[in-house]
């Protein structure tokens, strides 16, 4: 895995498709020991990598090399994972464009029983010395590329499969596919705006310049207006798929973007709304439908996925925190209380139990706490603020950083905003992540 283990050896042959340019080849000296069952697999044990250079000392070898070049490998993420890992390590950004010959060859030589590189070397009657030496597989790779380059595909098809099926073609007229090629493969958020720079889409993406790529090679209402009108892209990385989600939020609020018509609440399909307006002393509570018209006349204070939950919640409520259910209204049901609606001394002044209503509902955590997440680079890591119960900011602090108070967490937020949006976008988050938390 390439999060978690080292490069022991390195072999890149540049070629025109054809014939052979120039090549490097050496071994790594990984910096930790050599798992025995990857000795068993290569051949190549401590011993032999003690002496050798270590990565950073090869590293502008690498670059001079690949300067200008398509990355191409049997399986190519697995390969270009490591390689860009070891050089995100040194703070540098490593970006190319793509092709692997497993997709490669199953779209030219379809049937096949196997695509692993044993077979292709069998197939193609390919003379290999070391199997799972870096400089032999690579050549074998090579060889394989050069059959198909010559004899079974054009220059559009090879094009068309770096782009990753999208014809540069259909871009917009503004952008051009090297910009996209540029994107960062990183968690963040991305902007398409139009000529003028008024921005007209705003969305979120683990893997940004794949997400990009998505975008113009699907055909849709949407990507078509996007053809249309969107003239630039921007884009802004996050380090982590949460800060991304907060961040897409505040910025579809704050811009409110042509395209983002659903505003991003397809997971929030309904709402508890505050009536501040209400008549005859009833129905200070309202679940609605989440959508501009009552954001427009309400206060909302709390979201649900659907109609039925977000009743549910209330009549639990009502019952739990025994309060009246005529302070509550939903056009589908009619709740009940155990006062059973006979509480009129209460309608005298009912403001201090709608003051602890909305807090408590409000309040989605039980504790403040910070998460601490992946920054944007090494030597960084974010932090999302959980403070008065609710999604506070978010911000990026040194890793080396020793902060031991909430108001030193506070000196590094970035963005600070709240929308109810917010909480439950976080609760979703840690119900499906594993998540550093640190009281405060």
């Amino acid at each position: 895995m390439y999060l978690r283990d080292k490069i022991i050896e390195i072999a890149i042959i540049v070629t025109d498709g054809r014939q052979i340019l120039s090549e490097f080849q050496s071994l790594i000296n990984p910096e930790r020991s050599i798992p025995t069952h990857i000795t068993g697999i290569t051949g190549i044990d401590d011993a032999m990598v003690d002496e050798a250079p270590k990565f950073y000392e090869v590293a502008k070898k690498v670059i001079e090399i690949t300067d200008g070049s398509i990355f191409v490998a049997h399986n190519v993420n697995f390969d270009y994972n490591f390689i860009k890992q070891e050089f995100k390590s040194l703070g540098y950004p490593f970006n190319k464009k793509k092709l692997c010959t497993v997709k490669l060859t199953r779209s030219t030589v379809p049937g096949l029983h196997s695509y692993g590189l044993d077979a292709l070397i069998e197939y193609f009657d390919i003379s290999v010395d070391h199997r799972h030496r870096a400089y032999d597989d690579t050549l074998a790779t090579f060889k394989i590329f050069r059959h198909i380059y010559e004899h079974l595909v054009d220059d559009y098809h090879i094009e068309k499969m770096i782009n990753r099926g999208l014809d540069a073609s259909v871009l917009p007229k503004g952008m051009d596919i090297e910009e996209v090629h540029n994107a960062p493969e990183s968690p963040g958020i991305y902007y398409l705006s139009s000529k003028n720079e008024r921005i007209l889409y705003v969305g979120k993406a683990k893997n940004i310049k794949t997400r990009i790529f998505q975008h113009f090679r699907k055909i849709s209402h949407k990507s078509n207006n996007i053809y249309r009108y969107v003239d630039q892209l921007h884009y802004e990385e996050t380090g982590n798929e949460l800060t991304a989600l907060l961040l897409e939020l505040h910025e579809i609020k704050r811009l409110r973007p042509e395209f983002n018509k659903s505003m991003k609440r397809q997971n929030f399909q309904y709402a508890l709304y505050y009536n501040s307006e209400a008549k005859n002393q009833k129905h200070y509570f309202i679940v609605g439908k989440n959508n501009k018209s009552n954001d427009f006349k309400y206060e909302k204070v709390k979201l649900f996925s659907s109609k039925s939950s977000g009743e549910g919640y209330v009549q639990q409520y009502i019952i739990g925190n025994e309060c009246c259910a005529r302070l509550f209204k939903s056009r589908s049901v009619e709740f009940s209380c155990l006062c059973e609606n006979e509480c009129q001394n209460f309608f005298n002044d009912p403001s201090e139990q709608i003051e602890e209503i909305q807090s408590s509902v409000k309040n989605e955590f039980e504790k403040d706490f910070v998460m601490v997440l992946d920054g944007r680079n090494d030597d960084e890591l974010a932090f999302v603020m959980i403070h008065e119960f609710k999604f506070w900011g978010f911000g990026y602090v040194p890793k080396e950083e020793i902060i031991t108070s909430r108001e030193q967490w506070n000196d590094y937020i970035s963005y600070q905003f709240w929308y109810p949006e917010a909480n439950g976008i976080i609760k979703n988050f840690i119900a499906k992540n594993n998540c550093m938390t640190i009281e405060l």
